[in-house]
Parts: C-alpha cells; structure tokens; sequence
C-alpha cells in the first residue's frame, strides 16, 4: 500500500483528535498509523497527564520506541509517574545508550527500584555503559553488535544474524573476532549474501577495522565516522576487545547537539540547562554569564562617557547610537554563527584563519558600502542634517566592516589557543561591536562638530 502525504497526515490528525478528546484507548490505535517520532513530538506538545496513560495501554514494544524518542530528562519525568513493573518493561524496547542516559540523571532510589524489575543481563549493560565518563564514546555506544569467531563460515554467520537479538539496529556489517574479542575484521552482509555458503569469512573480510576506545571524546569519533562514510563504528576497550558500536544516528545525535550546545554558549547560556531544571538551577547557570556581561559592558559606557560633551552640543546624536551597535552586533552574530558552525561541522581547518579573514573582508566591505548608504539616506530624512547622515552611515558601514571581520575570525583565534569558541567569543563579540561602534561613530560627530550643529 502506497502512504501518501495526505493519508500520513489524516492518520496524524485522527490521532491528535482522539488524544486531545482524552479517548486514550482510541489514541493507542490511530499512534499505529504514524512514526514512533511523530507520536513522540505529539505528545510531548499535550497535556502531560495524558502521555503516562497512553505508554501504560500501548503495545509494549510501540511504547518503548515512543520513548526512545523522548529526551532523557521527559523520560525521566514519564517513568518517575509509571509502575515500576511496567517502566522496566519500556527501558529494554529502547536503545542502550538512551536507557543508560536516563538512569544517569534519574534519582539514585527510583533507579535502583527500576533496576530491581528488569532483567539482569539488561542492568548490567546499563551499569557498564553508566560507569564510563559523559563525553566519552563509552557512555554513548550501542551494547548491541554482531561479531562472529575467526573461522566461522558464511552459512553459520548468516545463521547468526537470523537470531541475533532484535536490539541490534545495525546488522549490515559483521565483526570478526578472535578467541579474546579483539577485531580482525569486518564484512557486510552484501559481501555474505553472495560468497559460497562453505568459504569462510577470513577469506574475504575486510582486514583493517578503523575502530574508537571506549575513552577516547564522542564528539571527536562520531566527527571521524561522519568523515569516513561509515554506518558504525566498533568500540573496542583497554583490552582491545570489542564492548560495543558507535552507529551513525548516535553520531549525528551527538554533532547535532554539540553544535546547539555551541549556539547556546554564544548566547551565554548553559548547555547543561534543560525545561526540567529547576529556576534555581536556571539562575545559578545564567547569573554569572549576565553578570559578568555588565562588566564587558563597562567598556562602551566608558567610551560614551569620553564624549559627553559632543552628545550634549548634539542631542540628535543619542537617536541613531542604539542602531549602530545593534547592526553591528547583528551582523558579527551572523558571521560567527557562519564560522561555529563550520568549525562544528569538521568543514574547515582551524589554520584556514586567513582564508576565512579574507572572506570577511570581501563580505565586510559589500554589505558595509550598502547599508551605510541605506542609513546614511534614512537619518537624513529623520533629521532632516546632510552631515549627520553621513556620519551616521559611515559609522554603521564602518562597524559592520569592523564586526564581520572580528565575528567570523574569532572564534578560528579562540580554537587555535585551546579555548571555546563558542563559550567565549559572544561576549567578547558583543563588546567589541559596542565598543567600535559607539567609538567610530562618536569620534567622526565629534570631528565634525561643527557641521553638526550648524546643520
């Protein structure tokens, strides 16, 4: 049967409908029809006494699927509200990593009473994956793999992958072991399905197997199977035996969030601030930063107080100074996102610092000349003063050039000398534009005062 848009989107809107009418029973069934990820989104956007009825009447394994695609903290929250009996039954329907994740952050004695429901093979995967450090590829693989012995042949890998448990998401590839564990190497299953039943896999794996420790940073090996094209990637321990796989879903995962963890560091936000985490919680992660900020901030009052005198001669002055550093911060932002972003993404080197000056420069000078002129023109008809027109556009062109640069060739300087690009450079940008606004465009009123006020 061939599912259109528009039949996809009936079955959602059948189910929205059933749900928000609280008919949970009948919500269970239309949930059928739609993605696990898109019962996930609908949920979490309803009332949230209805999401725990709904997991508690849905089929064991459709639960389960709806709850891997919740973040750790709602899960936490969901399962708090459950029977214990029935919340351990979901933890085994959801990837490892994801259960491992939520048991990490769960309350120690609601964890050890979900612990004491499940299965004991389970609990102690979790426990293994719990013990590894946050940011390691330890304690975001997927436990569940499939490896067969050096020798085996391809009937009885084949064999082994018709039985392998339902919790492996990948089994396009099998790892080959020795006696201890340790890769000798991989074939896919394309590779299996067309090599005689007899040969065995020694004979046409691939020998050299890229693989991450269980140490080494997530970020870093999930950068690594992104580049290498890879569906997963072995994680093997300090033995040298595989414990685990790092898939290419987890990797994207992990890219993904680093990359939000970096666009909230610009804005001196704290990656580990969640909706659950109490206000405060809230205020303890963003006071610092606030404060902190009002000290950067110091720099242009202190600049604005030097020319006291040449707003006082000119009030007009004070109109267009919130614009110039606005405009100018603006546009730093755009091109530090640019730059985060790509250096986020593993797109550019960190020595290609010229390369992206350059750009800057190029970018700079275009849209400085345009909206320099664009303001120029609009303060005239505002003020109805040639002169403050032009000082005015010349400031605003001259910071949007200044801001371009600094915001899209900072954060290669921070990285280069070990630092956060992300965590650093939004203040230092925002004062910078600030700064060089408020001083370029004060500096030419002030030599132009006597136009100025005489019009």
């Amino acid at each position: 049967m061939i599912l259109e848009p528009e039949i996809l989107q009936s079955y959602k809107e059948k189910f929205e409908k059933d749900l928000y009418s609280q008919n949970v029973a009948e919500a269970v069934l239309s949930a059928q029809n739609i993605s696990a990820g898109r019962v996930a989104q609908i949920l979490t956007d309803s009332d949230d006494t209805l999401v725990v009825p709904f997991l508690e009447k849905a089929d064991q394994k459709q639960a389960g699927k709806i709850l891997a695609h919740f973040s750790a903290e709602m899960a936490v929250e969901i399962l708090g509200q459950m029977d214990p009996k029935i919340a351990a039954t979901l933890l085994d329907d959801i990837p490892i990593d994801h259960a491992a994740d939520i048991m990490q952050i769960m309350d120690p004695d609601e964890a050890s009473e979900l612990f004491s429901h499940i299965n004991p093979n389970l609990e102690k995967m979790i426990r293994d994956l719990m013990r590894y450090e946050s940011g390691t590829v330890g304690a975001v693989m997927n436990s569940y793999f499939t490896a067969v012995k050096s020798g085996t042949t391809v009937a009885n890998t084949i064999t082994a992958l018709r039985d392998a448990p339902i919790q492996i998401e990948n089994k396009n590839y099998v790892y080959v072991v020795d006696a201890e564990g340790k890769p000798q190497g991989v074939i896919s299953m394309k590779d299996l399905l067309r090599t005689s039943p007899d040969k065995k896999v020694d004979e046409f794996m691939t020998p050299n197997v890229v693989a991450v420790h269980t140490d080494d940073d997530a970020i870093k090996s999930s950068e690594l199977l992104r580049n290498r094209r890879f569906q997963m990637l072995p994680v093997i321990n300090e033995n040298d035996k595989i414990v685990g796989v790092l898939l290419l879903d987890d990797a994207i995962e992990i890219l993904s969030n680093n990359m939000a963890d970096m666009f909230m560091h610009m804005g001196a936000a704290s990656a580990d601030e969640s909706f659950y985490t109490p206000p405060l919680g809230s205020v303890k992660k963003r006071l610092p930063w606030m404060a902190g900020n009002v000290f950067l901030n110091l720099g242009a009052v202190a600049v604005i107080a030097s020319f006291e005198a040449t707003i006082e001669a000119v009030a007009a002055l004070a109109i267009f100074l919130p614009m110039i550093t606005d405009m100018g911060g603006n546009v730093g932002i755009q091109a530090l996102s640019v730059s985060i972003r790509s250096i986020a993404l593993g797109e550019v080197r960190i020595t290609e610092y010229w390369r992206a000056t350059k750009k800057e420069i190029a970018v700079g000078l275009i849209n400085g000349l345009a909206l320099g002129i664009l303001f120029a023109i609009i303060a005239y008809f505002i003020q109805a003063n040639v002169t403050l027109g032009l000082v005015a556009g010349a400031a605003l062109a001259a910071n949007v050039f200044l801001a371009g640069i600094v915001g899209g060739t900072l954060p290669f300087l921070i990285k280069r000398f070990g630092g956060d690009p992300a965590m650093m450079t939004g203040p230092v940008l925002t004062t910078i534009t600030d700064i060089t606004g408020v001083s370029i465009y004060l500096g030419l009123s002030t030599y132009f005062l006597a136009s100025l006020i005489g019009g």
